[in-house]
């Protein structure tokens, strides 16, 4: 899918350059400076980057080609935010963080404290959208340092508000309430009614997940109060006010809701309202359960998670973890190198006048500063791989944990649906084919609903990333179906052990493994188990 997704960014870049190369001999196009012509670009980009993205990429890449050929710095970089601003948009997470780090670099040489912020908030966004929140609160706190040391609250305001929303993802509610708060103080000071409306927003969340209804539903009538009529704004706040109506029982209120959202996503052209479709495909799920509507909530659990799947997969997150690393390597070599040039030009400045016992000296020293560097480098290295081990550690508890509330939420169905079939035997009535279908719809949903069965499958292809990857390279038609069945057979599951995982009939197991061998060409000597095993 990356690879795709590259080489159609590649044949974009080369088609701009095209057109590029064409206006330099157009007379027309030399008579607008430069400068002017690449902050226009600019400029329209960044009306566009929101609601016409791709548009607003296609603008932003013409902006850097001229910025590239007339080597002016600060245009590159001005282009590449808002290129990573359009590509986060079109959660493509790699390139947003690519182009973010790319102009971080150039503002670092050349910008302002405002342009470094800007991006340090752009790239925390990035790490938000993927739900990493320890690299979210990295950069955004760096922002609301830089923001709050130059002196700008309303900048500070908008820094606080992401705060408060990184602790929400971190289930850290109490503490994310406070930094609403603070924000409410700051946007009240500066009448800024979109970020008043949006704090209040943030808090009624809060109290959502801290079973505060009540409180919950006053917030949302405060957020759409100081609303300022922006579709996806209205249309989030609109969501989370169902899903308290949905916990009070109020299920005719809560559709109302839902439809309203429902109503503002549909009017919305921005690339971003898939995250409020989202919620609204949750919470209308959550509101047909509750209702007895079996049938439509297993539906809307399965919009949830196919449209989820398009943007928010697996390996996007890896790809985007690996070129994190990649970049702080980057960045602490640079930061080696400055520091050593540093040092280096100091003491040549110091000796200048020095005879040749000095320029001896000067040599030594430099010798011991580059064995001292190299010392602490050495021991940063011990550090990151300290660091990776303590990561992968943390990773399998997590995957431990996941799959012990897995067993003991399918052992929670399982011992629920005897204990209804149980009452169910004992009240007796003419009613009871009724009643008993319905309990075998519930206890089906609860089955098929899941969420564990795919972190299941997330996990395992995660640990045995080289086996997906040596089969792919071989047999590249394979579905991702078949691969994942690959893998439990390797895994030396049974029969019945890999329908159980997926919730599927032995047959249909029994029949995938059969496609399987035909398409391996295996001939019935063969083990398949032992053919997986090569790989």
């Amino acid at each position: 899918m990356f690879r795709l997704t590259y080489f159609a960014a590649i044949l974009f870049l080369c088609t701009l350059c095209l057109n590029s190369i064409a206006a330099v001999y157009d007379p027309l196009v030399q008579e607008v400076p430069v400068i002017e012509q690449i902050e226009t670009l600019n400029k329209k980009a960044k009306q566009l980057n929101r609601d016409a993205t791709n548009q607003a990429i296609a603008y932003a890449y013409k902006a850097y080609l001229l910025a590239y050929e007339n080597k002016l710095r600060l245009q590159q970089a001005d282009a590449l935010v808002i290129l990573a601003e359009g590509y986060l948009y079109n959660d493509i997470y790699d390139l947003a963080l690519e182009y973010g780090f790319n102009a971080l670099e150039i503002y670092k040489e050349k910008g302002t404290n405002e342009q470094i912020g800007a991006t340090y908030t752009l790239l925390g966004w990035t790490y938000y959208d993927v739900e990493n929140a320890e690299l979210s609160l990295k950069y955004h706190t760096l922002a609301y340092n830089l923001y709050k040391n130059a002196g700008n609250e309303q900048k500070a305001s908008i820094s606080l508000n992401g705060l408060g929303l990184i602790y929400q993802l971190k289930n850290e509610f109490k503490k994310a309430a406070d930094y609403f708060n603070q924000v409410l103080v700051l946007a009240n000071k500066f009448k800024n009614k979109t970020l008043v409306s949006a704090a209040y927003n943030n808090l009624g969340i809060s109290s959502n997940n801290t079973g505060d209804y009540e409180q919950a539903i006053r917030y949302f009538q405060l957020a759409l109060q100081y609303s300022t009529g922006q579709l996806l704004s209205l249309a989030e706040i609109h969501n989370q006010m169902s899903f308290s109506l949905v916990k009070l029982g109020r299920y005719q209120e809560a559709e109302q809701s839902l439809n309203k959202a429902f109503t503002y996503i549909e009017q919305s052209t921005s690339n971003s309202k898939k995250e409020n479709l989202l919620d609204y495909y949750k919470i209308f799920s959550q509101l047909y359960q509750v209702t007895g509507d079996y049938k439509r909530a297993y539906e809307y659990v399965q919009k949830y998670n196919n449209a989820r799947e398009e943007f928010l997969s697996k390996n996007k997150i890896n790809a985007l973890l690996t070129l994190t690393m990649k970049r702080e390597a980057q960045e602490k070599e640079r930061q080696i190198k400055a520091l050593s040039l540093e040092k280096s030009l100091k003491s040549y400045q110091r000796n200048t006048l020095a005879i040749i016992v000095v320029l001896l000296v000067i040599i030594g020293f430099l010798l011991y500063n580059k064995l001292r560097s190299r010392q602490k480098k050495n021991a940063e290295l011990a550090e990151v791989k300290q660091q990776l081990l303590s990561n992968k550690l943390e990773f399998n508890h997590v995957e431990l944990k996941n799959y012990t509330m897995y067993m003991a939420h399918k052992n929670e169905v399982i011992s629920n649906f005897i204990e209804e079939l149980g009452i169910l035997e004992k009240a007796g009535g003419d009613d009871i084919l009724q009643r008993l279908h319905k309990l075998v719809n519930k206890f089906r949903y609860d089955v098929n609903s899941e969420k564990y069965i795919e972190d299941f499958n997330l996990q395992i292809e995660t640990k045995y990333q080289d086996f997906f990857y040596n089969l792919q390279q071989k047999f590249p038609t394979l579905t991702q179906n078949e691969r994942r069945l690959c893998a439990q057979i390797r895994l030396n599951l049974s029969i019945k052990e890999i329908a159980s995982l997926n919730n599927i009939s032995v047959k249909s197991v029994e029949m995938a493994r059969y496609r399987l061998r035909k398409h391996f060409e295996l001939s019935t000597n063969d083990s398949l188990n032992d053919f997986l095993k090569a790989f």
